[in-house]
């Protein structure tokens, strides 16, 4: 009977022992909780704040070519408005990046926040237009970068139109006559404020690394440019 009752104690301290970490542990996941949602509402209020420049902390992180910030920001984020706004000069996110790194950690972000309907949101910023009637890509090929433009150019209208036209035209006979109309509509879509084409742009910055196969890339998908 001794030894019964002693199983007994043993059990029962073994259960008031093992059960102290479980509520330490669920009280310690709790806090974690707290922390983690405060720490997103914060991050999320400093991430949509100005600096003197009239900057988001992710426009300059773009401008800067600081990819680790911008994915550091996609990680704290309560959600991706942030990378949708709209910055000064009718820039977005995209218009201001440095290089193609930066494309690419900005497009990442935007993918994990909306990975349902990314294509939509990429090719929405990819065709916004700044005050100088430049998209993404033409803002990145009249600053000579032209790293960026494999990349983004295909998220583009003015990409299927061009490459729509270019099958039409090498049909020939009456389609190439039609297709020669829609060119015409390529070349207005090609056009910044000051009515230079994105291929006049690569030409005008020929010196810079990388532009030869991007005036290559017109010369033979859109010689009218």
């Amino acid at each position: 009977m001794k030894n019964i009752l002693f199983i007994l104690i043993a059990c029962l301290m073994v259960s008031v022992v093992n059960a102290a970490p479980t509520r330490d542990a669920r009280q310690e996941r709790r806090q974690q909780l707290v922390h983690e949602y405060l720490t997103r509402a914060l991050s999320s209020a400093d991430l949509n704040k100005e600096n003197e420049f009239g900057d988001t902390p992710v426009f300059t992180a773009a401008q800067n070519g600081d990819v680790s910030a911008i994915l550091r920001y996609g990680k704290r984020a309560a959600n991706g408005s942030f990378l949708l706004r709209t910055g000064k000069n009718g820039n977005n996110v995209f218009h201001v990046a440095r290089n193609a790194q930066t494309f690419q950690a900005l497009a990442r972000v935007l993918r994990d926040f909306y990975p349902g309907d990314y294509k939509i949101k990429i090719r929405q910023m990819m065709n916004q237009r700044n005050q100088l009637g430049e998209t993404p890509v033409q803002a990145q090929i009249n600053y000579g970068r032209a790293d960026t433009f494999r990349i983004a150019f295909p998220y583009t209208d003015m990409y299927d139109k061009m490459m729509t036209v270019k099958t039409k035209l090498n049909k020939g006979g009456l389609i190439a006559e039609v297709a020669k109309t829609e060119a015409a509509v390529v070349v207005e879509m090609s056009k910044d404020a000051s009515g230079r084409t994105i291929a006049q742009a690569a030409r005008d910055n020929a010196s810079a690394p990388g532009m030869a196969q991007v005036i290559a890339f017109f010369q033979n998908n859109a010689p009218y440019l």
